[in-house]
């Protein structure tokens, strides 16, 4: 990460995965760091902030997955956030959150925070643009060997919901002598280990491109050239892979969510969360039924990103009290 000159980095190593390795880092090694630079404000990122620091702090509460134990942190710190969330709202002097949907869930949670809550605006990378039918088919050929192909853009976690795309994908296999491909493009994660074993035995594991570490102009190309996005994740607080996908003007399908009914609205085919097999029949039926496709190009998403999170920063800093 290449950091402005005015930007003082500063690491403070967790050493240890138990629970009192990080209540250590948080309320005694991450103070005693910030201590010589007298800070205005601490701002949280990840939900939490030090209790005995009296520094004046803002937090970022991007969804509240980990109250299901569905977050991408390691259990140790869903367990600690899920014990500390409400003393961390409380002790916050503003709170921002990503979506609509994310303010709705933490409001159910803790209506008492209404007054100190504000939304940020979504930022999306101009990369995310439609691609011309040549640059189309040279991504196509660079990943998935010139086929059309399914994405799904996110880590290999439970959380995102990729054994049942495996099992949707598995479905249309059987039904259609096509030689489409699934692109996962993600980091593989501890979590997803068993993701990572359940692959190897895939029956269309040969149709399967897996891409990690991509980085953001390599996603805009594979959303572009996309056949179709499946968004399979639920507990996000913002669906930023559906707001690609349109920048893209390529076709979702999602599992029916707030966050991805805000992102989508209806230009996107929503799948039963609960039903296995209608993600099979929506994936299958966007693949065969090229009119209904084409029908979900033409609805306008409910919102279009700005170019970039400058507004979402200008907004946090403004919020905050130190604009």
């Amino acid at each position: 990460i290449s950091f402005p000159a005015n930007v003082t980095s500063v690491v403070v190593p967790l050493k240890g995965n138990r629970a009192w390795h990080y209540y250590w880092w948080l309320e005694c090694q991450l103070v005693r760091a910030m201590k010589p630079f007298r800070p205005d404000l601490y701002l949280g990122l990840d939900g939490t902030l030090p209790l005995r620091s009296k520094i004046p702090a803002a937090l970022l509460v991007r969804d509240l997955s980990f109250m299901k134990n569905a977050g991408l942190q390691p259990a140790v710190q869903q367990r600690s956030l899920r014990k500390h969330l409400l003393k961390y709202l409380e002790r916050a002097r503003r709170i921002a959150v990503l979506s609509a949907a994310g303010r709705e869930e933490l409001l159910r949670y803790a209506p008492g925070v209404k007054n100190k809550l504000f939304q940020l605006d979504t930022g999306l990378s101009p990369l995310y643009c439609p691609l011309e039918w040549e640059q189309r088919e040279a991504v196509k050929k660079s990943f998935a060997g010139g086929a059309e192909y399914f994405l799904v853009t996110g880590s290999i976690h439970p959380r995102n919901n990729i054994i049942p795309v495996l099992k949707a994908f598995s479905a249309l296999k059987k039904r259609q002598r096509s030689n489409i491909k699934l692109v996962l493009a993600g980091r593989f994660t501890p979590a997803g280990a068993e993701i990572d074993v359940a692959l190897q035995s895939y029956k269309f594991r040969q149709d399967v491109v897996c891409i990690e570490d991509a980085d953001e102009a390599t996603l805009a190309k594979l959303t572009g050239a996309a056949y179709a996005l499946v968004y399979p994740a639920r507990f996000e607080g913002l669906a930023l892979p559906v707001y690609a996908a349109a920048g893209c003007q390529v076709p979702v399908i999602a599992l029916e969510s707030a966050a991805a009914r805000e992102a989508g609205g209806g230009a996107v085919l929503y799948a039963d969360p609960a039903s296995q097999d209608d993600l099979s029949e929506k994936v299958s039926l966007l693949y065969k039924d090229e009119q209904l496709r084409s029908g979900l190009l033409t609805k306008a998403p409910p919102q279009t990103p700005f170019t970039g999170w400058e507004r979402a920063a200008e907004e946090l800093w403004k919020n905050t009290g130190m604009g």
